[in-house]
């Protein structure tokens, strides 16, 4: 019969091999939230050069200050700051957790980010 190791306080540790595949784990989670972080600095910096915001010099001119429109700042720091920030929080909710845990937490994390990239990139396009 095997016994949990565990520390002076009787607490189970956790063993190597189990350590290696949560660290491969959140660095392959890592990889998929960096994905949409580099979609979010991509839309932060196309989305004000667009053809829409360019023209504001020229509407401004011409006295057309109805078509002025400025790029939605808000949203766009928000999309790139949001993957990190669930990163994180993920990382900090799945912290000593057991393998099928961490693997859920993080993927509730990558879904939920995943969700409102979308609903923040469907806004910025609807402006």
């Amino acid at each position: 019969m095997s016994r949990a190791r565990g520390d002076a306080t009787g607490a189970p540790r956790r063993d190597r091999a189990s350590s290696v595949v949560v660290v491969a784990l959140v660095i392959l989670f890592g990889l998929l939230f960096a994905y949409d972080l580099v979609e979010a600095v991509t839309n932060l910096i196309s989305v004000p050069n667009e053809a829409r915001y360019a023209n504001n010099d020229f509407y401004a001119e011409n006295g057309l200050d109805g078509l002025v429109a400025s790029p939605p700042w808000f949203a766009l720091v928000s999309n790139v700051a949001l993957p990190p920030a669930a990163f994180v929080a993920a990382l900090v909710v799945a912290r000593r957790r057991a393998l099928p845990v961490v693997v859920l937490v993080l993927f509730a994390a990558l879904g939920a980010v995943a969700a409102l990239s979308l609903t923040i990139t469907a806004y910025v396009q609807s402006i």
